[in-house]
């Protein structure tokens, strides 16, 4: 069964995808080896197409990129053996040429190339445009199809070439099974007849359609050839694409690698959105934390400071990179609640009163407004929540106690006291370093989560308590 090797190294970066290069050119051969060995890719070369083909055959590749013009087999060539050997016929496929015609793009198309490449070209753009084509195939590997059909034999067929090709495959007998399966496998394309009893593919098709959950589920109906104006309405309501019977293992191949990668294409389309949504959002929520800590001269830099050691903190605890990333972020925003304190009272110079006190104690809360609505930011909302709750049950809002509190507040707890010791508060002088640690000591599993502790001592002992970002977080940190 074809399998999607590029989709395994994705997750293993030790073994990264392999491309064999098929070109008469020596330097051509030589140009692509090397730009693409730098950007992280496994290259195999061959001079002609028969190299080419027999390469392909006799090894894995999860991508080939080939010259047209060549001796012995040129790369038109090349492309209809591949697509016709059943070992290599899902390999992706990209020509490299200068003959860029309609006539030849249209040739290269109908043999199942992927893509164009020109020679000379950008080739920043051109193994940005590999990796997509990569990308996009490990997309379709491991897929949940639906098929829907009353005929047993129809299921059977439809089953066993799909999960060859290597997507997961559940049937159903008709459109009311169907929609009962929808929850429980969580399909991403649905094969349907259309001619069904109790519930029609077209029936099956609307109400995919109009569901809130699915309405983003692609749909492929088939049927016969006397159906074609039933399923030019069904494309106008939302259907992705359409089979008349009979059809060949490689025709719906080829129709499901379409819907996929114009589904693909909406889906980084999407990410894409969210990405620059999520950074704008992150951008004025950091925006409102600086013009916070505006107010106050003397607690300036605050949330930088306990950011960097919450990092330090992490460090020691081993956390991944991308959680002491987001651990970086989480310390800059901890502070957010206390946007909604009045100002007499954060800035007064005496003690708290029991009110004033009260009041510092719901700014926790008022931050749980602002980020609750966004799902992405619901760990930086834990710790804006819950850094001053306490181990031994005594903090607030919630007085949790123990693990219950969420063990990023937890970390952020003990930057967030060391920091406070340290600096200058109206109220009092800063304290010196031993001083903060002599405390957080005594704390340790009272106020303060015992492992927490102990990481920062490790930190505070290895450092001294220098609160420089890390040097590999530098160069981002910086940017």
């Amino acid at each position: 069964m074809p399998t999607n090797r590029y989709a395994a190294k994705q997750a293993d970066p030790i073994e990264p995808a392999r491309i064999l290069v098929v070109d008469d050119s020596s330097s051509v051969r030589y140009a692509l080896d090397k730009s693409l060995s730098e950007a992280g890719f496994a290259v195999s070369l061959a001079v002609d197409g028969e190299e080419g083909l027999r390469y392909a055959v006799e090894q894995d590749f999860d991508l080939v990129i080939t010259d047209i013009d060549m001796p012995n087999m040129d790369g038109f060539e090349l492309c209809a053996r591949l697509k016709g050997e059943f070992k290599t016929s899902h390999i992706p496929i990209i020509v490299l040429s200068t003959r860029d015609s309609d006539e030849n793009v249209e040739q290269g198309f109908r043999l199942g190339v992927d893509a164009y490449l020109s020679k000379g070209g950008d080739m920043d753009e051109n193994i940005q445009r590999i990796k997509d084509i990569l990308q996009a195939r490990s997309f379709l590997t491991g897929s949940r199809i639906l098929v829907v059909d009353d005929s047993s034999s129809v299921r059977l067929f439809l089953q066993s070439d799909l999960e060859e090709e290597g997507f997961v495959v559940q049937t159903a007998e008709n459109g009311r099974e169907a929609m009962d399966l929808l929850p429980g496998f969580k399909p991403d394309l649905v094969i349907t007849d259309l001619m069904m009893p109790e519930m029609d593919g077209a029936e099956l098709c609307r109400a995919i359609k109009k569901s809130k959950e699915y309405g983003s589920l692609p749909v492929i109906v088939m049927s016969s050839l006397g159906d074609k104006p039933v399923m030019r309405r069904l494309m106008r309501e939302g259907a992705a694409s359409f089979l008349v019977k009979p059809f060949t293992t490689a025709q719906i191949s080829i129709v499901i690698e379409e819907v996929f990668s114009s589904n693909f294409r909406l889906l980084l389309e999407e990410k894409e959105r969210l990405r620059m949504e999520h950074e704008l959002t992150l951008a004025a929520i950091a925006s409102l934390v600086q013009a916070l800590e505006a107010r106050d001269p003397m607690t300036r830099g605050h949330s930088e400071r306990v950011a960097r050691i919450a990092v330090g903190i992490g460090g020691e605890l081993g956390l991944s990179r991308f959680e002491l990333d987001r651990l970086l972020l989480i310390g800059q925003l901890h502070d957010l609640g206390k946007i909604g304190v009045r100002d007499n009272v954060l800035l007064k110079k005496d003690r708290l009163d029991d009110v004033e006190y009260e009041h510092v104690k719901d700014h926790s809360n008022v931050v749980a407004d602002i980020l609750r609505p966004i799902k992405s930011l619901h760990d930086i909302l834990e710790v804006t929540l819950y850094h001053h709750e306490r181990w031994d049950g005594k903090g607030y809002p919630a007085g949790l106690k123990g693990e219950d509190i969420p063990f990023n507040a937890r970390l952020v707890a003990v930057a967030d006291v060391y920091e406070a010791i340290t600096s200058e508060r109206p109220y009092r002088d800063s304290m010196p370093r031993r001083v903060a640690v002599d405390i957080i000591t005594e704390e340790r599993g009272r106020q303060l989560c015992p492992t927490c502790v102990d990481a920062f001592l490790a930190w505070f002992e290895r450092t001294g308590g220098n609160m420089d970002i890390p040097e590999e977080f530098r160069q981002d940190y910086e940017s």
